[in-house]
């Protein structure tokens, strides 16, 4: 339109040849800004589609870092409770040990005290004899 009106010449400044230039540039106007409006419509639908698209991303990858962790989770309580039984066991087997121990303690301390009494009834036993055995096993004590 722009164009047209540039190409058109009346030979007369009249008004209405004044008029139909300001009509020109009304409606050429007029058209801009349906242009603008229609390009301001379609850059906030766009915005807004582009909104939506983030804000559904930004739920996903939440979601995701969220099952990220529960996982996390779940492998170190599994972890956890695996390294407990464990640690349980060898605490068991360490107790285990402990009391086989001691009564196998107790059982040589008895032993070693029967023999003493065995050896003390033996040495009696051959001091009254009066065999030189005895004197010699009391000298090597």
């Amino acid at each position: 339109m722009e164009r047209d009106l540039a190409q058109e010449q009346l030979p007369t400044e009249s008004p209405q040849r004044e008029l139909l230039v300001l009509s020109r540039e009304r409606q050429v106007l007029v058209m801009h800004i349906e242009a603008l409006r229609a390009e301001a419509q379609q850059a906030e639908s766009d915005l807004q589609d582009q909104h939506h698209r983030h804000q559904t991303e930004l739920r996903c990858l939440r979601e995701e870092s969220l099952q990220v962790f529960r996982v996390f989770r779940q492998v170190s309580e599994e972890q956890r409770k695996i390294s407990e039984g464990r640690y349980r066991s060898v605490l068991l087997e360490a107790v285990q040990d402990a009391i086989y121990l001691s009564a196998q303690n107790q059982q040589l301390q008895a032993e070693n005290k029967q023999l003493r009494k065995a050896l003390g009834e033996i040495k009696d036993a051959l001091a009254v004899r009066g065999d030189p055995v005895a004197d010699l096993i009391n000298q090597q004590q």
